[in-house]
């Protein structure tokens, strides 16, 4: 693909939420910048009915596709790999325009992960696929073989969200396909060149385009690919809707994977670098314009600590530089959408109509038509606002001062969300120590939002922030299920607990029993005559 030059009249209206039908298509998706508002491409969405022939070709071509051999799936890894490091630019540049991050951003968190997910993969499918027979374990199964085999679902359904487009999905992706999965993904409305430039990426790299097939469109063409027969669903986003995506699969009695919202508190400790604790603190709120779902959203910082914690912290994020993401020194770029603006600019108006103090904030870049927010550091927040109670999709950070750990991972787990935490301390023995007491799906110490990029690092929350984990031998282990085959070979030696009961069927039964599971030596040593007869007793008569 070639990314164009120009930029096609802006629109007339905003992306459009109508239902797609065969006959009626709703109106097309755009890519439009954040920085901006300029629309610069746009896809028509899949009907219904297109879904639903999409999902009958990736069945018919998933067993074929299975029936590869994991060699030829792998290589398939390595040329996607291959293809993307030669496109990084322009991909970087099209994730830039279309979702607003900076370049720096795209070119680290979504084009540098997604290739470590392609080389990670590449590298653990063999072990992880592999099957061997082996001796089962229990002493009265002695005499079975067993294996136990990973099988690919079929046809996989990927909802994927617009804040990390491309890596996000391509995360999962990635071992859906080498597991000898098919895969359908619906990208969000906002990020569509995304999907269509992995879709591109992987037909370079030999998959097949009914084997991986991307469908445009907006929530409805997601509803109906969760509702089209697919054998899994992976979603990420709000959790409303991974609550419809959860009744529906439920409905269908078929598995789902979901990576839902974060209010994700991190907790500053006396003893912390207090510098060290707001760079990184800083850097983690406010990249990506703060819409990252492993964002520190909340910040509890103990009270001897909690002045010098807020002025440096104030000191980082007035020094913020505010423009488009295409800009080589830009940090924050626009949010998503004005109507994401919108919301954040209440969330904040909430906080100070109930006694929150602005303690600093990063200039914005007026007139460029653009949905920006600025960089906003609130103190003095009370427990009601909403910047405590709702998840915060962009660059707003409350800080709160607590009068110990104890209190701060009371109000750490007080959320219903559950996603991720950070804690900052110079002990790191202790900062490991108070991440087992908090609930979360990952918690860094003296670090934050990166456990997400880390390729081996199972991914997911818990609570109200979903099931299920991505990344990791865990992104494996949700793309496949196990079968499980079990042989007796010595079909001349009849089972001794088969049909025949009597002639001291019980006693024998009784005396394995004593003499596999009993805590006295004595009597288990007593238990072995008996045990052998019942275990080597001649044919009986049914």
């Amino acid at each position: 693909m070639t990314l164009p030059t120009s930029s096609p009249p802006a629109p007339t209206g905003t992306p459009a939420t109508g239902t797609p039908s065969t006959g009626a298509p709703a109106r097309a998706v755009e890519s439009r910048n954040p920085a901006t508002g300029e629309v610069w491409r746009r896809f028509e969405p899949a009907t219904t009915s297109e879904v639903a022939a999409a999902v009958s070709r990736a069945r018919l071509a998933q067993p074929a596709w299975a029936e590869r051999p994991l060699t030829e799936r792998i290589r398939v890894l390595r040329r996607f790999h291959t293809a993307l490091y030669a496109r990084r630019a322009e991909v970087a540049l099209a994730l830039t325009r279309e979702n607003g991050k900076p370049l720096a951003e795209a070119l680290g968190s979504e084009i540098a992960i997604s290739l470590d997910f392609a080389n990670y993969y590449a590298a653990q499918a063999p072990a992880f696929l592999k099957a061997p027979w082996k001796t089962a374990g229990q002493l009265s199964m002695k005499r079975k073989r067993i294996r136990i085999e990973h099988e690919a679902h079929g046809v996989i359904g990927v909802v994927s969200p617009w804040n990390y487009p491309f890596m996000l999905s391509a995360g999962l992706i990635i071992p859906a396909l080498v597991t000898g999965n098919t895969v359908l993904l619906k990208p969000s409305e906002f990020t569509p060149t995304s999907g269509a430039l992995l879709a591109e990426l992987f037909g370079e790299a030999g998959v097949p385009s009914d084997v991986f097939a991307v469908l445009q469109g907006d929530g409805t063409v997601g509803a109906a690919l969760v509702n089209a027969g697919v054998d899994k669903v992976f979603f990420t986003g709000s959790v409303a809707t991974g609550r419809k995506v959860a009744v529906a699969c439920a409905e269908q009695l078929i598995p789902c994977s979901l990576e839902l919202g974060g209010s994700d508190p991190a907790i500053v400790l006396a003893d912390a670098d207090l510098a060290y604790a707001a760079s990184g603190i800083a850097w983690a709120r406010f990249s990506n314009a703060g819409q990252t779902c492993v964002a520190p959203k909340r910040v509890y910082v103990e009270a001897p600590a909690y002045d010098a914690f807020v002025a440096a912290l104030s000191t980082t994020v007035r020094a913020l530089r505010v423009g488009s993401g295409e800009s080589g020194d830009t940090e924050v770029t626009g949010v998503i959408r004005p109507s994401a603006q919108a919301t954040l600019e209440a969330q904040r108006a909430d906080a100070v109509a109930r006694g929150a103090t602005i303690a600093a904030e990063a200039p914005c870049p007026a007139g460029t038509g653009g949905s920006f927010v600025s960089p906003t550091v609130l103190t003095n927040v009370p427990s009601d606002a909403r910047v405590l109670l709702e998840e915060t999709f962009g660059p707003l950070l409350p800080v709160v001062k607590v009068r110990d750990a104890e209190e701060a991972i009371a109000l750490s787990n007080a959320s219903e969300f559950g996603l991720s935490a950070s804690i900052w301390t110079r002990d790191s023995a202790r900062g490991a120590a108070l991440a087992r007491r908090i609930q979360a799906g990952t918690v860094a110490v003296n670090d934050a939002i990166i456990v997400a990029a880390m390729t081996d690092v199972p991914h997911g929350g818990v609570k109200q922030s979903g099931h299920g984990r991505a990344h990791g031998r865990a992104g494996l282990e949700e793309c496949v299920r196990s079968k499980t085959t079990v042989v007796d070979q010595f079909t001349a030696w009849r089972q001794p607990w088969w049909f025949g009961y009597g002639g001291g069927t019980n006693a024998g039964i009784d005396a394995f029993v004593r003499f596999s599971h009993s805590r006295g030596v004595i009597e288990r040593l007593r238990a072995i005559p008996a045990s052998l007869r019942f275990l080597f007793a001649p044919q009986r008569p049914l």
